[in-house]
């Protein structure tokens, strides 16, 4: 399972509405952009995926802006991460995608990975976006965003040291 830029970038979007009471109130995606360290044509790619999975709202037009469709304490981590990832399973075989396993029929890992896949799913499903959000004013996530600061990414594998 790779968890890519657009479920890092779609949390921190979705975080930022939350904190600053985007379900009452619009908030302009240049301000998102701007607190959170998001380059405006990637937000804008994110920003479609959320309105089209019905967990942001748009509106047009001098004062417009985004908000939250759903209360932050209906929405789950795991409405987020597919709602913005094309395949969202620990192995491409599960994904049912283009790339379908040869050797399905005979695989011996294929049962153990449908249960890996739904411990995840399910432990996604009961981390809530009202639980990691800070509150108005309240917490690290009050703190001003510079923008261009480092992206969080998974470390980078190295490659294998051949040993003698």
């Amino acid at each position: 399972m790779n968890i890519t830029s657009k479920s890092r970038y779609a949390l921190k979007i979705l975080l930022d509405m939350a904190e600053h009471g985007a379900t009452d109130e619009l908030v302009q995606r240049a301000e998102i952009a701007a607190r959170q360290g998001i380059p405006l044509d990637y937000m804008d790619q994110i920003l479609g995926r959320l309105r089209e999975a019905g967990l942001i709202a748009s509106t047009r037009g001098r004062g417009g802006g985004y908000r939250l469709s759903r209360q932050p304490e209906s929405v789950s981590m795991l409405e987020i991460f597919t709602a913005v990832e094309d395949a969202f399973e620990p192995v491409q075989c599960l994904d049912g995608g283009a790339h379908p396993c040869t050797a399905s029929a005979t695989c011996s890992s294929r049962d153990a990975w449908h249960v890996i896949s739904g411990a995840i799913r399910h432990s996604l499903s009961g981390i809530i976006l009202a639980d990691m959000a800070p509150k108005r004013g309240h917490g690290p996530g009050t703190a001003e965003v510079v923008p261009g600061t480092a992206e969080c990414r998974a470390p980078r594998k190295r490659s294998p040291v051949a040993h003698p």
